[in-house]
C-alpha cells in the first residue's frame, strides 16, 4: 500500500537523515513506520523503538520505557537518561531511533531524545499529525538537520481498489470503489472499516466474482461507533463547529471564518475531522474530511445513540439538526444565508468544483481505457449525463466497451444512455427506439424499464404518449430497487401537471439504484408544481449543495433549475440569480440537463431585459438554437422566450401569439408547461385570449391558488379601475406578488405609451398604494409595446434573412463585404425590431416579408 514511502525512508535513513511521517488520524503512518522498522533490520540496523500515548502523556518517561532501561537514570531527570541511552547508541553499528505518535510522546521522553539525537547524530524516524497549514503554530518537535518529511496523502483510487480487494477476499467493482473513497477520504483504516461493516450489513453483495453495493449508501449502524471515535473528546465548541462545516459543505476559509473559529478549525485539522485544500486562484477551501462524518450527522439515530457525546450538545446545535424536508423558516434563512456565502466567494468555488470536476472525467475514462467493461463504461457514462462530453470519448465508449459478461443492469444503463444520446447528437429518434427495443430482447428482465425509458424519450422530445396510463400499467418490473419505473413515472406525471400523482410514484418505489440521480430532481419538481413551495426551495438548496459535495453536475444542476423556479415564485429573484450564476460559470454541462440549462439561461435573460431593456445583451441568446420550440416543463422550449421577447405595435398581437403557443403546448400534452407559459404571459399583458386559456386551463386541473392573481388580471383587462382598487385593497400576499408586480408595472407603462395619459394617472395613482404594501424588488421585465418598429433597409433586410442560417463569415463571403460589415448590420438591424437573437431577427424579416413590409 505504501510501498514508496517505505522505500524512500529506507533510503534517506541509510544517507544519515532523519525522517518524519506526516499524515492524519487512520492515515496509515503506524502502517508504514512498522515497514520502515521491520526493513531497517533487515538491512542491519538496530532499531531503538517507542511510541507516544494519549493516556501517558502526562506520564513522566512512559515513552522512554519502552527501551527497557529500567528506571536508570531517572533520579538525574532527563539528562541522566540521556546520558545512558547516548552511551548505548554510540557504539559501532547502525542505529536508528524510531518514534510513533511523537506528537502524544510525554515532555521528559521527548526531551530525552532531542538530546540523544542531537548528540550522536544517529538518524530519527517519527511519525505526527499534519500541522495546520493556516495556523502560525509549530509542531512540538524541534527542526534538525539533516531531515527530510514524508507527507502521507489520501489513497487515491487504484490503493483504496486494492484495499478493498484485500479486506473483502475478492475485487470490488468501481462502484463500490468510488463510494468507499469518497466516504473514507482516502483514510486507509476508514475504507476497510466502511467495508467490513457494508459487508456484515449485507450493503455489499458478492457478484461473478465482484463485490459491489446492493443499495445507494454505505452508512449503517456498524459504522456509527468508528465514527464516534473519530469524534470522541470534543469540546463543544469544536462539536458545533463540525456540525455546522457539515451542513455547509466546502466553503473557502475566508468565509467561514465568519461562523467557525480560526482556532476551532485549527484544532478539527490537527485531529483529522476538516481537510484544507488549494483551489487555482490559491484560495484554501475547508471541507469535513472524511465524509462519513457528514453521514453521521444526517442520521437521524445519532442523537439517541451518541451517548458519548450527549451531555456536550446543547440546544444551539441540536436545532440545527433538522431533516432537509423541513419547512421551518430558520433553516430556509440558513441555507439562503449559505447561498449568499457562496456568491460572495466569486468563482473560486466554481474553480474548485471544475477541476474536481476534470478530474473526476479523467480518472473514469481511464478505469475504463484500462478495462473495457461494461461496468466501468456504465460509471463512466454516469458521468456525462451532467458533465460536460467529450463527444469522441463517448463514441469510444459505445463502439469499444466489451459486452460479454456484462451485467445486464449495467448493460441497460449503457443502453439507456446510448439512446439519449442518439436523440440529443442526431435528432433521430428512431435509432433511439431501436437500441432500446433490442436491449429489451436481449435482456428481457430489464424489458419494461426499456419499455418505460422509450416513453421518458417520447414524450420528453415529441410529445406525450396515447393511452399512457394504460402503457405504463401493464409494465412489471423485474428490477423495483432500480427506481427506474416510479422516476419515469414520476416525471411524466409532472409533465401534465400531476405532482401527487407523481410523489405517490417515488413513495412506491423499492429503491432507486439506477435512477438515484433523477428521484431528488423529480421530487424537488413535484414539491413546487404542488404548491409547496417553501419545501421546494429547502430541499432543492439542500440537494443542490449535496450535489456539489459529491461532484454530481447533474444533480447540481438538475437541483438549481428546480431552485430558480420555486424560489422565483417565493420572491426570492436575487437569490435564484446566485444560484443560476453558479450554475453557468461551470460551462454547458451533459447532455440530460441541458435542457434545464438552457431554460435557466432563457430564464435569467428575461432578468436581464428587465433591467437593462431590449437591447441589452441578454443570457437569453446563449441558449442553445436547434432545439424544440416547446418543451415539457417550464422554459425548456424556446418559443415563450421568443415570443416575449419581440416588439409589439399592437398587445393583441401579443394576445393572438401567445394564445397560439398555448394550444400548441397543450395539443403535445405538455399541461405543466402551458399553465406556466400562461401564468407568466398573462403577467405581461391580460389580453382576452390569454386570461381565457389561463383560466380554463386552472379550472380543468382542479388549481384554485392564483384566483387573486387572475381577478386582478380581469379587472385590469376590463380597465375597471375601481374593482381593480378594492382588489388589491384586499389582496394578502401570495406566491403570484412577483406576477401581479410585473402586471401592473406593464399596465402604467403600457398606457403611457399609447398616449392614454388619464388611464395612466388613474392606474398609478391606485398602484401606488399598492406599492407601498408591497414595494417592488427592482425592475420588471414588461411586454415591448413601443409602437411600430423602424424599417429595414433593404442590405439589413438581406442579411436579417441570411442571419438564420448562416454564420458571420459566411454571410460576409457571400456577399463581398467584411465581417465586421455583417456585424454592424445585424446589431442596426436588432435595435430597430427590438429582437434579441439572430434567430428572432430572421423570423420578424421573414414575417415583415409575408406581411409585406
Amino acid at each position: 500500500m505504501f510501498e514508496e514511502e517505505v522505500r524512500r525512508a529506507l533510503d534517506y535513513v541509510a544517507r544519515g537523515v532523519s525522517v518524519r511521517i506526516v499524515g492524519g488520524p487512520g492515515s496509515g503512518k503506524s502502517t508504514v513506520l512498522q515497514s520502515i522498522a521491520a526493513g531497517l533490520e533487515k538491512a542491519g540496523f538496530t532499531v531503538y523503538s517507542l511510541s507516544g500515548s494519549r493516556l501517558l502523556n502526562e506520564t513522566p518517561f512512559a515513552g522512554i520505557g519502552a527501551l527497557g532501561l529500567e528506571g536508570r537514570g531517572q533520579e538525574n531527570g532527563p539528562l541522566g537518561v540521556a546520558n545512558l541511552l547516548a552511551e548505548q547508541l554510540a557504539q559501532r553499528g547502525a542505529r536508528v531511533i524510531v518514534v510513533d505518535d511523537i506528537d502524544e510522546l510525554d515532555r521528559e521522553s521527548a526531551a530525552v531524545i532531542d538530546m540523544v539525537q542531537g548528540r550522536t547524530q544517529r538518524p530519527l524516524v517519527v511519525t505526527m499529525d499534519d500541522p495546520p497549514l493556516y495556523s502560525g503554530g509549530s509542531v512540538f518537535m524541534p527542526a534538525r538537520w539533516p531531515e527530510t518529511t514524508i507527507r502521507l496523502c489520501p489513497l487515491h483510487y487504484d490503493q483504496v481498489n486494492k484495499l478493498l480487494a484485500q479486506t473483502l477476499g475478492s475485487p470490488p467493482d468501481v462502484d463500490l470503489t468510488a463510494a468507499v473513497l469518497m466516504k473514507s477520504g482516502g483514510n486507509p483504516r476508514l475504507a476497510v472499516r466502511i467495508a467490513q461493516s457494508a459487508e456484515l450489513s449485507k450493503q455489499v453483495v458478492l457478484h461473478d466474482g465482484q463485490w459491489s453495493m446492493s443499495g445507494h449508501t454505505l452508512w449503517n449502524e456498524y459504522i456509527q461507533s468508528t465514527v464516534q471515535a473519530l469524534l470522541h473528546g470534543l469540546s463543544a465548541d469544536e462539536w458545533k463547529g463540525l456540525h455546522t462545516l457539515s451542513a455547509v459543505g466546502a466553503r473557502p476559509l475566508g468565509s467561514l471564518m465568519q461562523i467557525v473559529e480560526a482556532g476551532i478549525l485549527d484544532r478539527l485539522e490537527v485531529r483529522g475531522l476538516v481537510a484544507l485544500s488549494e483551489d487555482s486562484s490559491g484560495a484554501m477551501w475547508v471541507s469535513v474530511s472524511p465524509h462519513i462524518v457528514i453521514d453521521h450527522f444526517r442520521d437521524p439515530q445519532v442523537r439517541s445513540s451518541l451517548r458519548v457525546l450527549a451531555d456536550r450538545m446543547s440546544r444551539e446545535i441540536d436545532s440545527h439538526d433538522r431533516p432537509i424536508t423541513s419547512s421551518s423558516p430558520e433553516l430556509l434563512a440558513e441555507l439562503i444565508r449559505d447561498l449568499r456565502s457562496e456568491a460572495r466567494g466569486g468563482t473560486a468555488a466554481t474553480r474548485h468544483f471544475q477541476e474536481q470536476l476534470r478530474e473526476l472525467e479523467e480518472s473514469q475514462f481511464s478505469v475504463w481505457e484500462s478495462e473495457k467493461t461494461m461496468s466501468n463504461a456504465a460509471a463512466f457514462l454516469k458521468f456525462y449525463w451532467g458533465g460536460p462530453i467529450d463527444p469522441s470519448r463517448i463514441e469510444q465508449v459505445f463502439s469499444e466497451t466489451e459486452a460479454v459478461g456484462a451485467d445486464s443492469g449495467d448493460h441497460f444503463f449503457f443502453a439507456m444512455t446510448r439512446a439519449l444520446w442518439a436523440i440529443v447528437s442526431g435528432g433521430d429518434s428512431s435509432i433511439a427506439m431501436d437500441i432500446l427495443q433490442a436491449i429489451g430482447q436481449a435482456h428481457p428482465d430489464w424489458k419494461a424499464e426499456a419499455q418505460a425509458f422509450a416513453l421518458y424519450l417520447e414524450a420528453s422530445f415529441d410529445r406525450m404518449p396515447v393511452n399512457l396510463d394504460e402503457t405504463l400499467d401493464r409494465l412489471r418490473s423485474r428490477h423495483p430497487e432500480s427506481g427506474v419505473l416510479p422516476v419515469i413515472r414520476g416525471i411524466l406525471e409532472l409533465y401534465r401537471f400531476d405532482a401527487q400523482a407523481a410523489l405517490r410514484a417515488l413513495d412506491s418505489a423499492d429503491g432507486f439504484d439506477l435512477a438515484a440521480g433523477m428521484e431528488p430532481f423529480v421530487r424537488g419538481l413535484a414539491l413546487h408544481i404542488a404548491g409547496r413551495g417553501e419545501e421546494a426551495v429547502i430541499f432543492s438548496l439542500s440537494q443542490r449543495a449535496a450535489a456539489r459535495r459529491r461532484l454530481d453536475q447533474f444533480g447540481f444542476v438538475a437541483s438549481s433549475y428546480v431552485a430558480v423556479l420555486a424560489m422565483t415564485q417565493q420572491g426570492l429573484s436575487k437569490e435564484a440569480d446566485c444560484v443560476m450564476t453558479g450554475v453557468f460559470a461551470l460551462g454547458r454541462p451533459g447532455f440530460l440537463v441541458s435542457f434545464l440549462h438552457d431554460a435557466m439561461l432563457r430564464i435569467a435573460g428575461l432578468r436581464t431585459l428587465a433591467g437593462n431593456g431590449k437591447n441589452a445583451a441578454s443570457l437569453g441568446i446563449q441558449a442553445r438554437k436547434n432545439v424544440a420550440d416547446i418543451g415539457p416543463l417550464p422554459g425548456t422550449g424556446k418559443a415563450v422566450y421568443e415570443l416575449v421577447t419581440r416588439k409589439y405595435a399592437d398587445p393583441s398581437d401579443f394576445d393572438e401569439k401567445a394564445a397560439d403557443l398555448l394550444e400548441q403546448q397543450l395539443d403535445r400534452g405538455y399541461i405543466t408547461e402551458a399553465v406556466y407559459a400562461s401564468l407568466f404571459m398573462l403577467s405581461l399583458y391580460p389580453g382576452h385570449k390569454i386570461l381565457e386559456t389561463t383560466q380554463q386551463l386552472l379550472q380543468e386541473n382542479g388549481v384554485s391558488t392564483h384566483a387573486q392573481f387572475l381577478a386582478i388580471a380581469g379587472a385590469i383587462r376590463d380597465r375597471d379601475h375601481q374593482r381593480l382598487k378594492i382588489l388589491l385593497d384586499q389582496y394578502e400576499a401570495d406566491s403570484d406578488l412577483p406576477a401581479i408586480t410585473r402586471l401592473l408595472e406593464g399596465v402604467v407603462k403600457g398606457h403611457l405609451l399609447k398616449r392614454h395619459r388619464g388611464l395612466a394617472k388613474t392606474f398609478h395613482q391606485i398602484i401606488s398604494t399598492f406599492e407601498d404594501r408591497f414595494p417592488p424588488e427592482g425592475a420588471q421585465l414588461t411586454l415591448d409595446t413601443g409602437g411600430h418598429s423602424q424599417g429595414l433597409t433593404s442590405r439589413e433586410r438581406e442579411i436579417a434573412i441570411l442571419a438564420g442560417s448562416q454564420r458571420t463569415p459566411e454571410i460576409a463571403a457571400l456577399l463581398g463585404i467584411s465581417p465586421r460589415t455583417v456585424e454592424n448590420h445585424i446589431s442596426r438591424a436588432l435595435a430597430k425590431t427590438g429582437t434579441a437573437t439572430r434567430q428572432s431577427l430572421y423570423e420578424h424579416a421573414r414575417n415583415s416579408q409575408t406581411d409585406g413590409g
